[in-house]
């Protein structure tokens, strides 16, 4: 018997050619080097799917037709442990990118990490590449459309995740990212 598996998504547009060099370059080095950064929104629309029914019934509920608040957050993984989280309202930019590396990030790192970002155009300035090189390591970008590549994807898969379950629990979607940072980080 098959059973029904979820779909995982890659990108069309993605180089497996340096994906593979990307994977070879990191392939050197212990992994407890390696500090992987990268951001992601979560609004008060943010709803687990399923629910309990009568098997022959099919479940209803109501929810927001639109978004009331976005909090949006940046933070560092590195050893499987959450560094330098922050949340803010709105969207990211290089200023903003900026000002969280060299207030939040730089003070936890330590001589000798491979910070690694994606492609995001906010990430390229040259004054980040800078922030981290004094702080003794090094800057690498991830190879383009290769999120699954950055470790920190599947903490907030599993933040999002909890913030679906427990969201109407909380007095507005900041308390709930702040629980749900203490209790995942």
């Amino acid at each position: 018997m098959v059973l029904p598996e979820k779909k995982t998504y890659g990108y069309r547009e993605r180089n497996e050619e340096q994906r593979a060099e990307f994977l070879n370059y990191i392939s050197q080095y212990a992994y407890q080097r390696f500090v992987y950064v990268d951001e992601a929104g979560v609004d008060d629309t943010e709803d687990y799917p399923y629910g309990w029914c009568d098997k022959s019934q099919r479940y209803y509920d109501l929810k927001l037709g639109h978004k009331t608040e976005r909090i949006s957050l940046i933070a560092a993984s590195c050893c499987r442990q959450i560094i330098a989280p922050i949340t803010f309202t709105g969207y990211c930019n290089t200023e903003l990118i900026k000002m969280w590396v060299e207030f939040f990030l730089v003070p936890e790192l330590l001589p000798g990490q491979i910070v690694i970002m994606d492609q995001a155009s906010f990430h390229k300035s040259a004054q980040i590449k800078q922030l981290i090189e004094m702080a003794g390591c090094e800057l690498v970008f991830l190879p383009p459309y290769s999120p699954d590549l950055n470790k920190i994807e599947k903490f907030w898969a599993r933040l999002k995740h909890h913030l679906r379950k427990t969201l109407d629990q909380f007095d507005g979607l900041q308390n709930a990212i702040d629980n749900a940072l203490r209790l995942l980080s």
